[in-house]
């Protein structure tokens, strides 16, 4: 039987919010909060971005006992530490590592090419792994890849031992009927895509958030 995992952004997806600036007893408030409410993973944010976000990420991770603590890292092994060390005190650590996908990203914003990126998410999945069992890898910008890449690439990081993927649209533009067919061609050409849960971030730039979730389910 297949079962729904919530994973809540509210306190870093949120605290990126115009206007919004949350501190450390609002976000520990808000972290009780979705832990009572039954939610799956709670993301933390993002630790090596500030100290302040690393004493929040450690803090939380110290109050939520039940829900598992999720921390964001880069592909990067310096991240990975951080990350590793914010999430030290918690009872269920999750690792969440983004990397984009798309040529955009990849020759855009890293100035690399889709056989470096790829080695770079292979790398830092093997390396996250050392410490925390549960590891998620963000394909940034899934929508606009090629989609036998990111097939290859899916397929590479859940070798190395991630447990999530999570699909994303970056740019917040995509339809239903174009999410069901990128969840549907991953379930038909990641070959060992049954080992891994398939995750969706779904941007609401357009009010199509709630309908591309549930048209992923429906994949």
């Amino acid at each position: 039987m297949e079962r729904v995992k919530i994973l809540d952004a509210t306190l870093y997806g949120g605290g990126q919010s115009p206007g919004v600036a949350l501190n450390l007893e609002e976000k520990l408030e808000i972290g009780r909060l979705l832990e009572e409410m039954g939610i799956d993973a709670i993301q933390v944010g993002f630790p090596i971005s500030s100290p302040r976000e690393f004493e929040a990420a450690r803090e939380l991770s110290r109050a939520v006992r039940e829900s598992a603590v999720c921390a964001l890292a880069r592909a990067r092994e310096e991240d990975i530490d951080v990350a590793v060390a914010a999430l030290k005190p918690a009872a269920h650590p999750v690792l969440q590592i983004g990397l984009g996908a798309s040529d955009s990203y990849i020759e855009g914003k890293l100035k690399t090419t889709r056989e470096a990126a790829l080695e770079l998410a292979v790398d830092a999945v093997r390396h996250a792994r050392r410490y925390v069992d549960d590891v998620q890898y963000y394909a940034a910008d899934a929508f606009r890849a090629d989609p036998a890449y990111l097939h290859r690439v899916l397929d590479a990081v859940i070798g190395a031992g991630a447990t999530t993927i999570n699909i994303a649209d970056t740019v917040g533009f995509y339809t239903p009927s174009e999410w069901g067919s990128l969840i549907r061609g991953i379930r038909e050409n990641v070959p060992n895509v049954e080992q891994a849960t398939i995750g969706v971030h779904c941007q609401n730039d357009l009010g199509l958030a709630t309908a591309n979730a549930i048209e992923s389910l429906v994949n």
